[in-house]
């Protein structure tokens, strides 16, 4: 997910393009450990995020009935082999959504939890414990959510 730092380093680069709202908000989140949704919103409304560009693509394949990887991130899953299987895939999307992004490739894979994702996936197999996968699972339902309501989808 979107950390305070990276919202400072997002928005000192629109500061320095020449936005001077930025450089207010820097110095309204810094020195925090929340994220603002506000702040989130500024920053995507004029910079938009590869994540919560990731997350509408995904949601639009749901709607057109090609893929189930939204809806099982948006219910609640408990079933061991669905929340593997839905994080494998979520892993495998967003590997082939990065190979379309060329500046934000390595941001994107951070914000969207590729390497957590691969971590959980390995110790499951190493351990065959599902309680760390169904974690991970809630709080990228938690990230969706969140920036489903930056973008206005959800209030």
């Amino acid at each position: 997910m979107i950390t305070n730092n990276d919202c400072i380093l997002l928005l000192s680069d629109l500061e320095n393009n020449g936005n001077i709202d930025a450089g207010n908000l820097i110095m309204k989140i810094a020195g925090k450990s929340n994220i603002d949704l506000d702040v989130l919103k500024f920053i995507n409304d004029n910079k938009p995020l590869e994540v919560i560009e990731f997350y509408e693509h995904i949601r639009k394949n749901y709607n057109k009935k090609k893929s189930n990887l939204y809806i099982n991130i948006v219910k609640e899953i408990e079933q061991p082999y669905e929340v593997l299987t839905t994080l494998s895939s979520l892993l495998t999307q967003i590997l082939l959504y990065s190979k379309k992004l060329e500046d934000n490739q390595t941001l994107f894979l951070k914000h969207s939890r590729a390497e957590e994702i691969s971590k959980v996936l390995a110790y499951y197999f190493k351990t065959y414990d599902i309680t760390k996968a169904i974690q991970l699972l809630k709080l990228i339902k938690a990230d969706l959510l969140a920036l489903e309501t930056v973008q206005g989808r959800r209030k």
